[in-house]
């Protein structure tokens, strides 16, 4: 008999304590890790410039967009949009609909709130991953919050977080460290969401 059985056997809420913490470990290292790239700001400004040059030289400019999800994991080292079936990242679409399956991510709010654009900001600088997704007719874009402090912006009219896009559609709007209004036009942004990983 072992000494797990043995205790399990003699001292019956000893068994069920020693599993408890056991699942407890279990689960405590096998969470979605998350943390920020200590490098994070260097590798974002070398994956915007293969970005661009995927934009400006493949003809297919979808075939880019899985920069969005990369970015993720370079940022803050979350692999939530690798698919292991795929063998790729997932494009801005598929982001958009596996971001509202997942229970890991949680809802903060719409970009029209600036109680969420703050919650973003404070997310991001706790190294949270977080993202503002606009998902509407069929067209999403997805854009990466990052550390660092909130700008007013003249058209949306509200303290915005700091961000990072990466847009197939427009490669030239494509960016990294700045405000988050310049991902979205005013008019998008009723339908933009953001969303921060658990």
């Amino acid at each position: 008999m072992n000494f797990c059985t043995n205790i399990g056997h003699r001292y019956p809420q000893m068994k069920l304590a020693l599993l408890s913490s056991m699942l407890l470990l279990f689960l405590g290292t096998h969470s979605v890790a998350q943390g920020l790239n200590s490098n994070w700001e260097r590798d974002l400004g070398r994956a915007l410039e293969q970005f661009m040059d995927c934009a400006k030289t493949s003809a297919d400019k979808a075939a880019c967009s899985a920069t969005v999800g990369q970015a993720v994991s370079t940022v803050y080292k979350v692999d939530d949009f690798y698919s292991q079936k795929l063998n790729r990242y997932l494009t801005p679409n598929e982001i958009s609909k596996s971001i509202e399956q997942n229970n890991h991510w949680k809802l903060l709010g719409y970009a029209y709130d600036q109680k969420t654009l703050d919650q973003a900001q404070q997310h991001a600088n706790s190294h949270k991953a977080v993202l503002a997704v606009y998902n509407t007719n069929g067209s999403s874009h997805v854009a990466l919050i990052l550390p660092g402090s909130l700008h007013f912006s003249g058209s949306w009219g509200f303290n915005v977080p700091n961000s990072a896009s990466f847009s197939y559609v427009d490669p030239d709007k494509s960016y990294v460290g700045k405000g988050l209004s310049y991902g979205f036009a005013k008019t998008m942004m009723k339908d933009v969401v953001i969303y921060s990983l658990n």
